[in-house]
């Protein structure tokens, strides 16, 4: 009888202790999906800003470009130098 009684209390307490876990799993499951979901919030909005900024720099550009062709010429065309200086210089080395 002694026998019998210590397996069911065994029976119980791991019976509790699974119950104990699975509630932590489902706890944590739902910590990951708030922090999953929170992320992608902000993921959102950095790349909302990120477009917002892009679309002011292209419209601040095109404003340069249309008040001064000559100097927006010049730039361009000093940049082009630049990068096919670099991409030379890098070309030699190999």
């Amino acid at each position: 009888m002694t026998q019998s009684i210590f397996v069911k209390e065994v029976e119980t307490k791991l019976n509790g202790s699974s119950r104990s876990i699975q509630r932590a799993a489902e706890s944590v499951g739902e910590r990951l999906e708030k922090f999953s979901h929170d992320a992608g919030e902000a993921v959102g909005n950095m790349t909302a800003k990120v477009s917002d900024n892009a679309a002011e720099y292209v419209e601040s550009s095109r404003s340069y470009i249309r008040k001064n062709p000559l100097q927006a010429t010049g730039i361009a065309a000093a940049a082009g130098l630049a990068a096919g200086f670099i991409i030379t210089m890098l070309a030699r080395r190999k």
